[in-house]
């Protein structure tokens, strides 16, 4: 096993960017891009691809990369990065009209927003934006409809709201609950910047939304971050639902206003786990189903080999995926990553955990079908 500390100045840097994210990948994409060169690979598959960080990174140095998640916002952020042609400059005219917008009362201001001293709106609940932001958020929103017809613009433009949004949220980097008092970042004003968009015409990109196991390309190499349920033995039931955690994104690109639930103002069908949307089979917590989903997703993926982060502090144990792979397929690699948890894992649950102060490590497991 090989063992590495978050910085090393000797692997690639290579710069990418995206929304706050639980799980991201931004730390590791050093990493992960050094063990894809020491296959001699061209086609990847990015699986999981989330914010499309990884794919971001792939695509910046040469290979040719499809991406998959389920997620609305994902696909958006795939279009942007992978699939646009146009460069910064065919998008400046764009932003600088959307940032001149005079705000306007609508469903981001409504149900997410407040102006008072603190985050707490009207009907008593926190809010994720001021309402300063939130009235900017919906006029740039609506308008975005009327500006393009083209999607692969649309996507740019809404990559563009999504970043400004975020960096003016009043949240911890989900949308499960919100700050009491503002953040800083809050109080400043939502300004629309082009993204760092990535050109490159020879090569080759697709941008799938369906569960990977659907998807039927022959790839030389796909690489996996499946979501995975926590393996504390006090609260089993917590996990990262990204549906749930990211749901304003999803409601941003769709501009579907759907209902809302809970404290939080989550999507109606994320908002518990009895609606099947909301949690995944690699989010059971039943160790069996959750170690049978993975065994499933590695036969089904049509790939040469397989790289997969993962973490222990996932539902399966580090010991039995390495066991599972050593006897099932040939393992190349396991390289342990000393690395950074999200601030979630410090914070009480409930009055029997108070929080999980224990050591996290990032593993790339490496291995050949």
């Amino acid at each position: 096993m090989q063992f590495d500390f978050l910085y090393n100045e000797f692997l690639p840097d290579i710069k990418t960017e995206g929304v706050r994210y639980t799980g991201s990948k931004k730390y590791l994409i050093p990493y992960i891009l050094d063990e894809v060169k020491k296959l001699n690979v061209k086609k990847i598959l990015d699986g999981f691809s989330g914010t499309t960080r990884v794919a971001q990174a792939l695509k910046l140095s040469g290979y040719n990369v499809d991406t998959n998640d389920l997620t609305e916002y994902s696909k958006v952020f795939g279009y942007c990065y992978l699939i646009n042609n146009y460069t910064e400059k065919f998008y400046e005219e764009y932003i600088e009209y959307l940032n001149s917008l005079e705000g306007v009362e609508g469903y981001f201001t409504k149900y997410y927003s407040a102006d008072g001293k603190n985050s707490i709106g009207l009907d008593g609940k926190k809010k994720n934006w001021h309402r300063n932001n939130a009235l900017k958020i919906d006029a740039v929103r609506e308008e975005i409809e009327n500006i393009t017809n083209n999607y692969i613009e649309k996507c740019v433009l809404l990559t563009s709201l999504l970043l400004a949004a975020d960096k003016v949220s009043n949240n911890l980097g989900h949308q499960v609950s919100y700050l009491r008092n503002w953040a800083s970042r809050s109080l400043e004003p939502l300004i629309l910047r082009v993204p760092k968009l990535i050109i490159n015409k020879k090569g080759s990109y697709n941008v799938y939304k369906k569960d990977i196991m659907d998807i039927k390309g022959n790839y030389d190499l796909s690489y996996i971050d499946p979501p995975y349920n926590t393996n504390n033995k006090i609260t089993t039931t917590t996990r990262v639902r990204y549906a749930s955690y990211y749901h304003i994104w999803t409601t941003l690109c769709k501009n579907d206003k759907p209902k809302l639930i809970g404290a939080a103002n989550r999507r109606e069908e994320v908002a518990s786990d009895s609606n099947p949307k909301a949690v995944s089979d690699y989010e059971s917590t039943n160790y069996d189903h959750v170690f049978t989903t993975f065994k499933n997703l590695f036969k089904s993926l049509n790939t040469k080999y397989i790289i997969m982060s993962y973490s222990n502090k996932g539902k399966i144990t580090v010991r039995d995926l390495e066991q599972y792979i050593s006897k099932t397929y040939n393992l190349i690699n396991i390289r342990k990553i000393e690395h950074k948890e999200n601030v979630q894992r410090i914070l009480t649950t409930n009055k029997n955990w108070l929080g999980d102060e224990s050591d996290y490590f990032e593993y790339l497991f490496v291995f050949e079908k």
